[in-house]
């Protein structure tokens, strides 16, 4: 195990190393923006993910995979259609190997002169940081512990991943958190830090003359983490001439014939938060990365349920408080009816709310604050 002190030697720069689910995008692109902020102080930024690479910045550089998933997340069958059952199957057998790819993690983190450890938020991550002796903090707005608890049959699995949650020597708890007593039992030390979100970098005319979209449309983008959302009557969106959707992968390649009012792009932008930014609504399933962009954008959200996931109660309270947001049944979007639910929406008073932003910027400063905090403990 390399101490602190060499550490502090060897690098004249921290090197920071990025533990980030793959479980959706929400949790990389906010990874994305801290790393932005570390690589603008000049800091090495080194990523463990199984999230897709083009969403972090072409700067950052990845640690190799071991050859397993480095979180388990929520097994799905697409964006609205949880599986309980395979994610507690999954979890059952990675917490058998959980030892021994912990040490593995461990040995990456030293091969690569990892100095401080940020996790959103797998507990590998934490345990692979304690046994290389790197200080760590955790980033999100909840814990999968929280998440498993409302699940029967999640007991042992809980006690898992906490274990795992108190490695950490920090929690950077994000805004649309739960304010309940479960919510962060295991971490040691909290400190909250501002919104997370991407401003999308292109004018809005810009981006809708490059895809093509008519400048005075309404554009309507459905966005459902990167999973198509089975079930969608893509068809039954043709009867809503006054509104342009636009699909993304998987779900616009999942579609043979689209009516003349659907768009169906055959890759996602690398710069999708400027797609989002030229949009009118944003027709999704909540989750932190797409309720902080349209928050950031102030893009109105047409949102749906997506089963029994804990987070999905706070940010549904949350968004029609914070942006122009309104509720549609799933069984209606899927069926393709959101016509009456778009115009009631786009009809509305919602008020946007303003709140600070320089989340990412806020986290780097903890997590330099971190390292610094770490090597004077070793000196002295």
């Amino acid at each position: 195990m390399t101490s602190n002190a060499q550490r502090a030697t060897r690098n004249a720069q921290p090197v920071v190393g990025l533990a980030v689910s793959g479980h959706g995008f929400g949790h990389a692109v906010r990874c994305a923006e801290v790393a932005s902020a570390l690589l603008a102080r000049g800091v090495r930024v080194k990523i463990r993910t199984d999230a897709p690479a083009w969403l972090f910045p072409a700067q950052a550089e990845f640690l190799p995979s071991p050859g397993w998933p480095l979180d388990v997340g929520v097994a799905q069958h697409d964006g609205l259609e949880l599986d309980i059952d395979e994610t507690r199957r999954r979890w059952q057998a990675f917490a058998c190997e959980l030892e021994a790819r912990a040490r593995a993690e461990a040995d990456l983190l030293e091969a690569h002169r990892v100095d401080v450890l940020v996790g959103d938020i797998p507990p590998l991550g934490f345990a692979a940081a304690t046994r290389a002796g790197v200080p760590c903090a955790a980033l999100t707005n909840f814990g999968w512990d929280w998440i498993y608890a409302a699940w029967p049959g999640f007991e042992r699995i809980v006690e898992t991943v906490q274990s795992g949650y108190r490695q950490a020597d920090l929690l950077l708890r994000l805004p649309l958190h739960s304010d309940s007593d479960d919510a962060f039992p295991a971490f040691k030390r909290i400190e909250d830090v501002p919104l997370i979100a991407r401003r999308a970098p292109r004018p809005r005319a810009q981006v809708r003359a490059e895809l093509g979209l008519p400048a005075d449309a309404q554009v309507v983008l459905l966005s459902f983490g990167g999973f198509t959302a089975g079930g969608l009557d893509v068809g039954a969106l043709g009867e809503w001439s006054d509104y342009l959707f636009v699909l993304t992968p998987p779900l616009s390649t999942s579609c043979d014939v689209l009516p003349s009012n659907v768009v169906g792009l055959n890759q996602t932008p690398a710069d999708y938060v400027s797609l989002l930014g030229a949009s009118d609504v944003v027709v999704t399933k909540p989750g932190y990365g797409i309720v902080a962009d349209c928050l950031a954008n102030r893009v109105a959200v047409l949102f749906t349920d997506r089963g029994p996931f804990r987070e999905y109660d706070v940010l549904a309270d949350c968004l029609p408080r914070l942006a122009c947001a309104r509720y549609i049944p799933r069984a209606m979007l899927l069926a393709g009816q959101v016509g009456p639910y778009l115009d009631a929406l786009l009809a509305s008073d919602g008020a946007w709310t303003d709140q600070p932003m320089n989340g990412a910027e806020v986290a780097a400063q903890w997590i330099l604050d971190l390292h610094e905090q770490a090597k004077e403990v070793t000196f002295w």
